[in-house]
């Protein structure tokens, strides 16, 4: 279908300069597609030439002929060489054909194309569209609602085009059929779900069935009957839900196991849901159980360690508590500060040494010419420094009891350094005194150390949290 048109194409492809080129659309198959970037961008250029009070160019004429006749012939060709029962080949090629039609017509530059544009009319090439579609639905023999409503849709493609023959008619009692057709197969699939007593999908099969069908009425009793077993397939999972929550509960032993009950009583709560009431007692036995599986916690001491342990420990099964006699795992922190200290190291020394540029002189040269000549000189010196160091300490103790033991210390060190550069000797101008590196204040040290203090603690209790989940 496309080789026609591209030996056109590229005959004068070179001399286009049109913005967005149509042979992009062209190459994809997509020609209604490609006509409209065309019309666009002659259409364009039809502007800027009125503007500018100027004649179409030759090479644009000429191509503009070349893509439509190329086009047209295209076209032709596969409405003429086309199968009985290829429609769609058919279908497409009138579509350009009436793409063509309506963007290239009554335009300054349709005089250019009139013979290509005179071949059809409007009215013709809707009609033609039209008759494809109705012969392509009359083809297709109905077994299901899918056959039906494949073949409404065509013949209501074919009325957007052009009012041919009973064409709207045969839209709607396709379309009619398709919902009664459907309903009946949705019907007839949920009473064979009720056999099978798979209540859920029968409920799902009934409502469709009366979904579907609405447009004409309601369909049979299968709204009634997609209550009664919606009801049915909820009341028996909620009953599931319930009976495997007792099992866990009888058994239980583990916090976890108990938080396994709650959420199965909450999920025959949450199924019986739409019918107001509460499935028996399962949202009073959730609550229960969700409150037995809790892990309770009552932290003490050290309000800064205690912030971060609680970020770490916080989940849905985990209660804070105000008070030990009311948890069932105490954990006391508590922080001190360890020593604080400033000291120097020993004053290193460093031998330095360079040769550098110090003016210039006047020298003859070889011509007996005076010219400049750069001095330079030996420079023997000493760098000296001195590194002042701060360093503090942060110390913490953790013990717990209840659920989980953690007993242990730990030890939180910062440092910071500044270091001072001084030079003697024979010293070159660029090097003064300079000082390196940033020492920090007494509480900033602390509050570093307490950082290192925390980042060695949370991995153990990262840990506990992950053990409390299973107890």
């Amino acid at each position: 279908m496309k080789k026609i048109l591209l030996v056109f194409l590229c005959l004068l492809l070179a001399s286009c300069t049109l913005p967005v080129k149509p042979e992009d659309k062209f190459k994809t198959g997509d020609y209604v597609g490609g006509v409209k970037v065309l019309a666009n961008n002659f259409n364009t250029k039809a502007k800027k030439l009125e503007q500018k009070n100027k004649p179409w160019k030759d090479k644009d004429i000429l191509y503009l002929q070349v893509t439509v006749s190329g086009l047209v012939e295209m076209a032709q060709k596969n409405i003429k060489q086309a199968t009985v029962s290829d429609y769609d080949l058919r279908i497409k090629s009138y579509q350009l054909l009436l793409a063509m039609k309506t963007e290239l017509a009554d335009k300054s530059y349709s005089t250019y194309i009139e013979k290509y544009l005179s071949l059809y009319t409007v009215d013709g090439l809707k009609e033609s569209l039209a008759i494809q579609f109705y012969q392509q639905a009359n083809e297709i023999v109905a077994s299901n609602s899918a056959d039906y409503l494949r073949k409404a849709k065509l013949y209501r493609q074919g009325y957007e085009y052009f009012n041919y023959k009973d064409i709207k008619k045969r839209a709607d009692d396709n379309q009619n059929m398709y919902y009664k057709t459907a309903a009946q197969e949705y019907y007839t699939e949920a009473q064979a779900n009720v056999r099978d007593k798979n209540y859920k999908e029968a409920a799902n099969n009934f409502r469709k069935a009366h979904d579907v069908y609405l447009p004409l009425g309601n369909y049979k009793d299968s709204a009634k009957l997609a209550a009664i077993y919606e009801k049915k397939w909820r009341t028996a999972e909620a009953e599931s839900h319930y009976q495997e929550a007792q099992g866990i509960v009888r058994k239980a032993r583990l916090l976890s196991e108990y938080r396994q009950a709650a959420a199965l009583f909450r999920a025959a709560s949450d199924v019986y849901s739409p019918y107001g009431n509460t499935y028996k007692d399962s949202t009073r036995q959730a609550g229960v159980y969700e409150q037995k599986g809790q892990v309770q916690i009552f932290i003490r001491g050290n309000d800064y360690l205690a912030y971060q342990i609680r970020s770490i420990l916080q989940a849905s099964y985990v209660s804070f508590v105000n008070s030990p006699g009311s948890a069932n795992l105490v954990i006391d922190v508590n922080m001190t500060r360890g020593h604080f200290q400033q000291y120097k190291d020993n004053i290193e020394t460093d031998d330095k040494y360079e040769n550098l540029k110090v003016g210039t002189k006047k020298v003859a040269d070889e011509n007996g010419n005076m010219v400049e000549q750069s001095v330079y000189e030996d420079f023997y010196f000493k760098q000296y420094s001195v590194k002042t160091i701060n360093e503090a300490v942060m110390n913490a103790e953790v013990h717990t009891s209840g659920l989980y033991e953690l007993n242990r210390s730990y030890r939180g060190k910062s440092t910071s350094s500044q270091t001072y550069y001084w030079f003697d000797g024979h010293v070159p101008r660029k090097y003064t005194a300079f000082t390196e590196g940033t020492l920090l204040s007494r509480e900033e040290q602390f509050s570093e150390a307490r950082s290192n203090l925390w980042y060695q603690m949370r991995g153990d209790f990262t840990e506990m949290s992950r053990a409390l989940a299973n107890l």
